[in-house]
């Protein structure tokens, strides 16, 4: 009788335990519906959305869809990626289920080898870039072609996502899908930015003072709208030539700048515009090496010099050699009557890639310069001043004039000479600035409503960097036609740097959408294998995770059987 009770009381504890679970579950689902949040247990946050991000997802009034062409049976790599895709995207509903929407799409399903093809031209031609995967066994190699791409619409516009960057330097597949993981919240939340832009701030390149010309901007002019309106403007001495520019371009000037349209660029920056000056300090020219031996640096003055001291910044009349360099191609001989060419490392042409602290430089690939100058920051401590990229620890200054020789080439270089480092190059300066012409100007001019002269500036900001080549893209004349490269890309080697990123970071941040940099700038740990120890201990690893579950397994049970006959004793 007393085991019946007990029997029945065990019972009725058992049901009231499971009703009171069950309405606590309730609950808990319906302070989950009314009060919206998440717990990020990562120690880099990895889950969590920036501030920004969550802003824009929930101003989307419109269904943005995301077609992803990654999915079927990927390497273990792409995988990753993918699934990573989806984890953001997920993060992105969860601000905006009904506005974000997605699709994962296998190019490769159900098509035959013609209407593969005929695919992958379309993906092409949408903007969507490939990439080749190789796959190395013992006896042969595997080549696929996969697509880490989607294509990103709303209402009736369409952006193309790419998310692995061609190359930079680094070649290895893994660290370039870890890369592309850091910024995946950026490279989604960037499309669905510029989808819903409705009307573009306006930007121009400043003209008329030997600037480089829109063939050399071609590519950055292209990525820039992406964003802007882009425009090309002369100056010529009229006051409201550059007013209704947010930001100016002065790229690679290389003739003298007359002192009205100095006054113009001053007065722009005193209300408040901003300006990136890409600005070489001496006179040096690659092309006379093609044809002859050696060529002269000279310093390079074209009355600039006085402003930019005056805002903060001295671009010296020097070169900046770095060990760390890119490669050229010379030539070194023929064979049947055909030249041949071996690649250089050219010191002349540093390649930056200590690449680390302020948004609009961090985790970019290395960059690539052609006779870039040293800069001094000078001047009011009222300007902050901040270096953005500097020379590597194995440099050097070169001071002008000086003859530059490709025999030079011959020989290593002696490091002992390579002393310097941390050499600026590129300087972000922000505040207040003064006027340069300040007490230069007779009172007719300076009282004169009409012109609105101000000697001290609103909160403002500017970029120098001295190297005007760094915005530049290579091209090539075929067949009649100019054909350019992405700018970057190098077309002897095939590498590509981070000239454009920077550009369009240097553009964005001057603009006031710094917001976005934030988000790229982030760093996610991607926690790797160690490839050399799991070499070493391949075997042991397998019969590790071979053998270990059913280890656990079997003991789990035996733990279980030793129970189970302690309680019928």
């Amino acid at each position: 009788m007393k085991k019946k009770n007990n029997s029945t009381s065990s019972k009725k504890k058992n049901i009231t335990n499971f009703i009171i679970s069950v309405v606590i579950i309730i609950l808990i689902n319906i302070i989950g519906l009314r009060f919206f949040f998440r717990l990020d247990l990562t120690q880099e946050k990895r889950y969590t959305l920036s501030k920004n991000t969550i802003s824009l997802l929930k101003q989307v009034d419109d269904i943005v869809y995301f077609r992803i062409y990654l999915d079927g049976n990927l390497p273990a790599a792409y995988t990753k990626l993918r699934n990573s895709i989806r984890e953001t995207l997920d993060n992105f509903r969860a601000y905006n289920k009904s506005n974000i929407q997605y699709e994962f799409i296998d190019p490769t399903s159900n098509k035959d080898k013609r209407t593969i093809n005929d695919y992958y031209n379309e993906l092409v031609e949408k903007g969507l870039q490939p990439a080749i995967d190789r796959q190395t066994g013992s006896s042969s190699t595997e080549q696929r072609i996969l697509w880490p791409c989607a294509l990103a619409t709303y209402k009736n516009k369409e952006i193309p996502i790419n998310f692995i960057q061609a190359g930079g330097q680094q070649a290895d597949k893994d660290v370039l899908i870890n890369q592309s993981i850091e910024v995946l919240e950026f490279n989604l939340i960037d499309p669905i930015r510029r989808l819903m832009t409705k009307q573009k701030l306006p930007i121009a390149f400043i003209e008329g003072h030997g600037e480089s010309n829109s063939m050399k901007t071609q590519d950055i002019s292209k990525s820039l709208s992406e964003y802007y309106t882009v425009e090309r403007v002369r100056i010529d001495q009229q006051l409201n030539a550059i007013s209704k520019y947010k930001t100016i371009i002065i790229a690679g000037p290389d003739s003298v700048f007359l002192e009205k349209d100095k006054f113009i660029i001053d007065q722009f920056l005193m209300k408040g515009g901003r300006i990136l000056w890409l600005v070489d300090g001496t006179r040096t020219n690659m092309d006379s090496l093609q044809s002859q031996s050696e060529t002269v640096a000279i310093a390079k003055e074209i009355n600039l010099e006085d402003m930019l001291f005056k805002y903060g910044v001295r671009i010296n009349n020097d070169l900046v050699l770095d060990l760390i360099s890119c490669p050229i191609p010379v030539k070194t001989g023929e064979i049947g009557g055909k030249p041949q060419f071996d690649f250089f490392s050219w010191y002349y042409f540093p390649s930056i890639a200590n690449i680390k602290g302020h948004p609009i430089v961090k985790n970019l690939n290395a960059i690539r310069f052609e006779f870039v100058s040293s800069i001094d920051t000078v001047g009011s401590k009222d300007i902050r001043k901040t270096i953005l990229l500097s020379s590597s620890p194995n440099s050097r200054i070169l001071n002008t004039p000086a003859i530059i020789s490709l025999s030079t080439l011959k020989n290593e270089p002696s490091k002992q000479y390579f002393n310097k480092s941390n050499i600026p190059v590129a300087v972000l300066l922000e505040g207040k600035f003064s006027s340069v012409f300040t007490n230069r100007i007779p009172p007719e001019i300076s009282e004169n409503k009409e012109i609105g002269f101000s000697e001290n500036g609103v909160e403002s900001k500017m970029i120098v960097v001295a190297d005007g080549d760094i915005i530049n893209n290579q091209f090539i004349y075929r067949n009649g036609n100019y054909y350019t490269y992405p700018l970057g890309y190098d077309r002897y080697t095939g590498l590509n740097f981070g000239n454009k990123e920077f550009i369009l970071n240097c553009v964005n941040y001057l603009t006031d959408e710094a917001n976005l940099l934030d988000i790229r700038s982030r760093e996610l740990k991607i926690r790797l294998l160690d490839k050399s120890i799991i070499a070493a201990n391949y075997t042991y690893i397998q019969w590790v995770n071979v053998l270990l579950p059913v280890l656990i397994v079997v003991v789990i049970g035996i733990i279980l059987f030793i129970l189970r006959k302690f309680n019928i004793y």
